[in-house]
């Protein structure tokens, strides 16, 4: 029977670009080998530099975490049995005893205040980190995190990925720790074939246990359609990222299973408001007046998703249904852009995508509706690695890509994408900066009451909407489709796989 998860808001997942097939995959009839693609390949093994979902799928399953959360985003103990506020500033961690990294060595709580500490340094994702003021560690398994101040999101901040702790011995030695990196988790790394897989072997000495399936491959094919024949053909066992007409493929196959339920983040157009015309808030109000989101849904996403009102998923918290986005309106569109002083339009703008054939078939649906109100939209696509270079350094107008959203925290949910003080590679590609939502979402990172939390961010959420620094198009989907033989595979709105719970029919 298939298998299919209520989609409660939906999206693209954005993020995706070119990679090579390299080796050829025949299809397994092994039982000790999964077979995993994605769209995109991974960037970084190095959990402080990790900031795409293409890493973070692989960095899940090598590292744990002192908390994680689970299927239902909830905190659950993770390298840490238990913690407890002893203050507003103070939280007290009890590690598991016993827990070895995958090089034999012991977890300790050294381990954990080094990794504490150099992620708070780490400029890709220090934000994060940067309200703990110490980490004391009273004893072997027991330790302190302690911020200047009290700080509302540090648990779940303390679940993300680039939270996942290091060995320090083995980090202070290697100098290759992106391509060779060392955890607790259930896989290890064996080997990186750049531009075509990475492929995983079993931790047998994991404290939760040795993983069912020994080995794991995870492949990066950048076709959707390839994605889904390797399903067909049994040369992939799992494949994620399946976007609009393709799900239909494996709702349709007895063979298969889809599942699938809203993520947590958005795709959406960002604007460099500090080039050119976009520095105008009216023009970029303009160009969102002018794009019909209804009819990208409807046409290239097969209207399986939803329009987003805001930057946030609705299971992150700080997430409001009251929020409202910009609408279609061609002739409000047509009356900012006069009063802006370009009546018969004439601007031209480039538009920079990743590599996939998704985002180019929407942004080609854009290129036309922004014709109608005299905007010529040049189109160029590339690969992620250039695409995330190009936009941090400012070299394109507008940009379409994904947010993910995964600490499931409205403070990194708006954060990291739009705070003054984290312009280009830390994650403001929009070069925005405005001082009252800087002054909101300072006060929701201090803030422990939830409700005032809610309010902030409620509020930095309509100054976005109304400013147009990023235009949001539609909530994200988390799915994969998988063979019937796979079992225990449950969906997360983290959109990572765990690889540890699957097993082979």
């Amino acid at each position: 029977m298939k298998k299919k998860a209520l989609i409660l808001g939906a999206s693209l997942l954005a993020l995706t670009a070119c990679g090579g097939s390299g080796e050829t995959t025949t299809k397994s009839t092994e039982r000790d080998t999964l077979v995993a693609a994605q769209s995109a390949e991974l960037r970084t093994l190095d959990p402080h530099q990790a900031t795409d979902v293409y890493s973070r799928r692989l960095l899940a399953n090598i590292f744990d975490r002192l908390i994680e959360k689970n299927e239902e985003m909830e905190l659950v103990p993770g390298l840490a049995e238990s913690w407890k506020y002893l203050s507003d500033t103070s939280v007290e961690f009890k590690l598991r005893e016993g827990v070895l990294f995958q090089n034999g060595s012991e977890l300790t709580s050294e381990d954990v205040k080094y990794t504490l500490e150099l992620a708070k340094k780490s400029p890709m994702v220090g934000m994060l980190y940067e309200a703990i003021d110490e980490v004391e560690v009273v004893d072997k398994y027991t330790l302190i995190v302690k911020t200047a101040e009290p700080f509302g999101p540090l648990l779940h901040h303390l679940s993300h990925i680039t939270a996942s702790i290091m060995n320090k011995e083995y980090n202070e030695s290697t100098e290759e720790y992106n391509i060779k990196p060392m955890g607790t988790g259930p896989y290890m790394m064996e080997r990186w074939v750049a531009g075509d897989r990475v492929i995983l072997k079993s931790h047998k000495d994991y404290f939760r246990g040795e993983a069912p399936i020994e080995n794991v491959i995870v492949r990066n094919i950048p076709e959707e359609n390839s994605r889904v024949i390797g399903l067909e053909t049994g040369e992939v066992h799992l494949s994620q990222d399946i976007l609009s007409i393709s799900r239909m493929s494996i709702l349709n196959d007895p063979g298969l299973e889809l599942q699938e339920m809203s993520a947590l983040g958005i795709s959406y157009m960002g604007f460099n408001v500090q080039r050119g015309v976009l520095q105008d808030k009216r023009v970029r109000q303009a160009i969102a007046y002018a794009i019909n989101r209804d009819e990208i849904i409807d046409t290239i996403l097969m209207g399986s998703v939803e329009k987003a009102n805001g930057l946030f998923g609705p299971g992150v918290f700080g997430y409001s249904e009251e929020a409202e986005t910009i609408g279609y309106d061609l002739e409000k569109a047509k009356f900012l852009l006069a009063e802006a002083g370009y009546p018969n339009g004439g601007i031209d703008l480039l538009v920079t995508t990743s590599g996939s054939e998704t985002n180019t078939q929407i942004m080609t649906i854009v290129q036309a509706q922004l014709k109608e109100i005299g905007i010529n939209l040049n189109l160029q696509q590339l690969e992620w690695g250039a695409f995330l270079n190009s936009t941090a350094n400012g070299e394109t107008d507008l940009f379409y890509m994904g947010w993910s959203n995964s600490s499931a925290d409205g403070d990194y949910g708006m954060s990291a994408l739009l705070h003054g003080d984290l312009m280009g590679a830390s994650g403001n590609r929009s070069f925005y900066k405005n001082e009252r939502l800087d002054e909101l979402l300072g006060m929701g990172r201090r803030e422990l009451d939830e409700d005032l939390r809610r309010s902030y961010y409620a509020e930095a959420m309509d100054i976005v909407n109304d400013e147009v620094p990023i235009y949001p198009f539609s909530f994200a989907l988390a799915n994969a489709g998988y063979q019937g033989s796979v079992k225990g595979y449950e969906q997360s709105p983290l959109n990572n796989p765990n690889f540890f719970k699957l097993s082979f029919e």
